[in-house]
Formats: C-alpha cells, structure tokens, sequence
C-alpha cells in the first residue's frame, strides 16, 4: 500500500526533488542534471532522475506523461490509497462546512477542489468530497501546463 500512479516529468529541479521527498518518495541512482526527466516507480516508493530515452515509454507502461506541469506531475505523484494528505478532493454535495464548534462557516459547491493537507484534515468528511482521479487531475491541470 501507498503510492498508487508512476508518472514522468520532461524536467528536473531541486525544488520538484525536494518536494517528491517531502511527499515520502527516495531518490533511487545519483544522477541530478537538470536537462533530464524525473520518474516515479510507487511501488517501492522511489523516482529516479533519467534520460527520457532510458525511461519506460507511456505507451507501453501505465506511466503518465506530465509534460513540463509540475503541478499535475506533483498532483499524480502524491496519489496513495493509504492516506489523504498531499492530494486534491472535490465536492460532490452542495453544502455547509462546520467548524469544531459546529458553526457553518463555508458554502462548499459542487466541483470546487480542496486540497488535504495533513490527516487531520477531514478531507472525506460525510461523503460530500471525493479523491481526484489521475484523469480529473489532468483536467484540471491541463489549464496550467508552462
């Protein structure tokens, strides 16, 4: 259990490195060039930072080619079946959202995302959100490809 989807991105920073390692990912080989790509393996929870030639093909893999987007690259990374945290929801059901002290406190409308921060967020609260799937991530993201 845990990551669920191999993904690729066309480019590799520090940034997007660091981020994959707060998301619980290890780095697995030493190459850093920033001119190569950086691919996801969930199963063994690690990404490697690759030539595009050396990596599996999209075609011939379930791996999703993000392009250069790193926030759908990140979106698809954090996908886990064993927690909440770091991944994006939608609502499902118009609603009042409540505080601790059961006050309303936010309309929620049908379609708006909301991203988990941590487990103790209630992110699936009453069956009123669920998890996005990799196809409404890339929807979703498609907008904001750089």
């Amino acid at each position: 259990m845990g990551f669920t989807t191999p993904c690729f991105i066309r480019k590799s920073t520090y940034k997007l490195r660091k981020k994959l390692e707060e998301l619980g990912y290890r780095l697995f080989g030493a190459e850093l060039n920033e001119d190569l790509c950086i691919f996801t393996e969930p199963e063994y929870g690690l990404y490697s930072v690759e030539f595009f030639s050396n990596i599996p093909h999209p075609d011939e893999t379930d791996s999703v080619d993000c392009g250069t987007n790193e926030e759908l690259f990140l979106a698809i990374a954090a996908l886990r079946d064993d927690t909440n945290e770091n991944q994006w929801f939608i609502c499902d059901v118009n609603h009042w959202d409540r505080s601790d002290n059961g006050e309303a406190t936010v309309y929620a409308e049908i379609g708006e995302w909301i991203f988990c921060k941590s487990n103790d967020d209630d992110c699936a609260r009453d069956n009123h959100y669920h998890k996005a799937t990799v196809e409404e991530l890339i929807e979703h993201f498609k907008e904001k490809e750089e």
